[in-house]
């Protein structure tokens, strides 16, 4: 894994501050560095005052959904059930790589996160559940839940608060799937990670039966700096004019681009700014094709629509996509967008748990005719059988694999239709002259 590069001066770096230090991630590190403090303030603090606090700054989800956080946490009531809290750390969204560093570089960062929303949501059990291939991360987050437990961070009396809060670190298998709440919910249980059809909803059937609240982990990470400095202090960073999208986020960026690594920025970042300056632009010689912005499963921008784009939630909409998990993929223009989007199909097809006809031969028919296309072996009329099969796999199925698998397929026919031509006409220099397709169909 790369060691991260020097902050750039107009990034915002608040949860990315400490990445490349390697004393922060020991808890004496990591409390030199104020660690804890908000912890210590949030277990004396009620529940549901904490649960204002958050909903005040106007912190979403970070996982891809972007939900209001504290409005998550407010479906937690006092009412006397056992409540858990689940730490999405299964990052297995292609492109994107941003939980993986918080958690190698301050994964006290992250238990602190857990434990705080564990209280604040009335749970006194919570589990990190963390991708399987993630060797290190799993390493260095262990060793922070059993540096707390040493010091008497977590356990029965939690910083002498009197309140008992576990945390469990789950290992997952490597299931791409079991990033989808309810299926790491399932996995969590034993169970095959098949997702669950809802209702009803985690927070009031969740892990074992009893109310469950997921969060992803930068949200989780970024709880307790919202603690410590108030709402109005997080509120700060973002637009004026667009107070639904508040603070930072954590981009990755990966792909043709002379800068990739993680990025922090405070959203509403004008998206060319971003590819441009803070990442460098293309390779010497080279211009953008297209952008992927939010992981892979997020339609695809031109770079035109790209460099158009806002880097916040209700921006990336305008422009025709969304802002997901903040996994930007470049594509300069030697890439093939049929082969690139081929390989996507194959993930999501290899990923599927089968479990939903729509998507389990979906996915596998739309990869046969993509890499039939890509071979240079494709029909025009495969054109319009991937178009119907897209359709028929979105908003039907009992999770959005499905939905991700047509996405890319969708928005690479609207805007990289010549070369999906191209193709077919077995053209080597990917142009094809308008109407010598449908003539040689005819």
């Amino acid at each position: 894994m790369g060691y991260p590069h020097p902050s750039h001066p107009r990034e915002t770096p608040i949860l990315s501050k400490y990445f490349g230090d390697a004393e922060a991630r020991t808890l004496e590190g990591w409390r030199a560095r104020g660690g804890y403090e908000a912890l210590q303030k949030a277990l004396f603090t009620d529940p549901q005052e904490l649960q204002t606090i958050v909903k005040d700054s106007g912190l979403r989800g970070r996982g891809g959904a972007g939900f209001p956080t504290g409005m998550k946490w407010s479906f937690m009531k006092p009412d006397g059930k056992t409540h858990y809290l689940c730490c999405n750390a299964d990052e297995s969204e292609p492109g994107t790589f941003k939980d993986r560093e918080i958690m190698r570089w301050t994964p006290h960062g992250l238990v602190e996160g857990v434990a705080l929303a564990a209280h604040a949501i009335y749970a006194q059990t919570a589990y990190i559940y963390i991708r399987g291939e993630f060797t290190e991360p799993y390493a260095r987050v262990t060793a922070a839940v059993e540096e707390a437990y040493a010091a008497g961070i977590l356990g029965a009396n939690a910083m002498g608060s009197g309140k008992q809060v576990d945390v469990h670190v789950h290992r997952g298998a490597g299931a791409y799937i079991c990033g989808e709440e309810t299926a790491l919910m399932n996995s969590l249980e034993g169970r095959r990670g098949n997702p669950r059809i809802k209702p009803p909803f985690p927070a009031v059937a969740g892990l074992f039966g009893k109310p469950t609240t997921i969060n992803n982990v930068e949200t989780l990470t970024t709880v307790p700096y919202i603690i410590k400095n108030g709402a109005e202090w997080y509120k700060q960073f973002g637009r004026p004019d667009n107070p639904k999208s508040i603070g930072t986020k954590l981009f990755s960026v990966c792909g043709n681009i002379t800068r990739p690594g993680n990025y922090e920025v405070a959203l509403g970042f004008p998206f060319k700014d971003f590819l441009y300056d803070l990442c460098g632009g293309p390779l010497p010689g080279r211009e953008i094709k297209a952008v992927i912005p939010g992981g892979s499963s997020v339609p695809i921008l031109t770079r035109e629509e790209a460099e158009g784009a806002i880097m916040d939630y209700e921006g990336m909409v305008a422009a025709g996509t969304m802002l997901g998990s903040g996994g930007a993929i470049v594509f300069d223009d030697r890439q093939c967008m049929v082969r690139q989007i081929a390989r996507l199909t194959r993930f999501y097809a290899h990923e599927s748990c089968a479990q939903c006809s729509q998507c389990r031969e979906g996915t596998a028919w739309i990869t046969r005719i993509m890499e039939r296309i890509r071979d240079g072996e494709g029909t025009a009329e495969d054109l319009d059988t991937l178009v119907s099969i897209a359709d028929g796999m979105s908003g039907k199925t009992i999770c959005v694999l499905s939905d991700s698998c047509a996405t890319p397929v969708m928005s690479g026919l609207k805007k990289f239709r010549h070369e999906f031509e191209a193709k077919i006409a077995a053209n080597p220099a990917m142009v094809t002259v308008p109407g010598a397709l449908r003539a040689s169909a005819a």
